[in-house]
């Protein structure tokens, strides 16, 4: 594993950013800093000086709409992962970059880009219901399953269950196609809702915020660069971290759900990556 220090790390993540930021304001695709990301614009300016990642949401029309501009306009150094692009069932998007490595517990014997990266989450609208919003979560992550069964043939080459062993046969893109039509349904935009809610790796949906709350939005400093933000983002920090200016004890911090057991700022992750069979 190559020498790095955390602020190298936010450095690379920072860079990524910055590519980001640049394709939205070309192409008018609105977004926001949000989670740790805003809470350390708030509190700090910056990064919050533990944080190992940065957050954006995007509605779902200009998450789209960035999605398939980065296709084409993203810097060759990086690449833009989704179910749809690469071999993961994440419902929401990375912006990796090339030639580095940020490989998360576990995930060591897995083929798809494990580069640095920033998180994109789509906003979308949700009711205050638990019997809709668990209808929801099951058709998505249904459509989840069912590629990451798929995509689990990358790595591994015995030892399948009777459903693998079929579901071995279904083509990868009619399995991407599928989970397309269900995401299409499923997911709506917030501004036919009265809540809203950041799509990303948690299998609950929450009825979180009002989706007012995301009609107008300011600007605000990180790492000295200003950067878009909920108008009212106290309200929203507030949501998120209660008392969100109050540092937490030293114990308690720390870079949030993830935890990387490999980190390279120079080295591309397949170096690190398990060779396996692929059949």
């Amino acid at each position: 594993m190559g020498e790095f220090s955390l602020r190298d790390l936010q450095h690379e993540e920072f860079e990524i950013l910055l590519e980001i930021d640049r394709i939205c304001k070309k192409h008018n695709i609105k977004y926001f800093l949000n989670a740790g990301t805003l809470l350390g614009a708030v509190r700090h300016k910056g990064f919050i000086p533990w944080d190992d990642d940065i957050d954006i949401c995007m509605p779902l029309k200009d998450y789209k709409k960035f999605k398939k501009i980065s296709k084409k306009e993203l810097n060759e150094s990086y690449f833009l992962q989704s179910y749809d692009t690469d071999l993961t069932s994440i419902w929401y998007t990375k912006v990796r970059k090339n030639g580095t490595t940020a490989i998360e517990t576990g995930g060591s014997d897995k083929p798809f880009h494990q580069g640095i990266w920033v998180d994109v989450f789509p906003l979308i609208g949700v009711k205050d219901d638990p019997h809709w919003l668990k209808s929801i979560a099951a058709r998505a992550a249904f459509a989840k399953k069912l590629l990451s069964i798929k995509n689990s043939y990358i790595s591994e080459s015995k030892n399948l269950s009777v459903l693998k062993k079929l579901h071995k046969f279904v083509p990868l893109e009619a399995l991407r196609l599928f989970a397309k039509m269900v995401y299409m349904t499923t997911f709506k935009s917030h501004e036919n809702y009265e809540f809203c809610y950041c799509l990303w790796a948690q299998k609950k949906f929450k009825a979180k915020y009002k989706s007012a709350l995301f009609n107008e939005s300011c600007e605000v400093e990180f790492e000295g660069f200003m950067f878009p933000s909920p108008k009212n983002w106290d309200e929203y920090l507030t949501i998120e971290y209660g008392d969100y200016m109050t540092p937490p004890p030293p114990e308690k911090r720390n870079g949030g759900f993830h935890t990387l057991e490999i980190i390279d700022l120079k080295k591309d992750y397949k170096y690190y990556v398990k060779k396996s069979d692929k059949k």
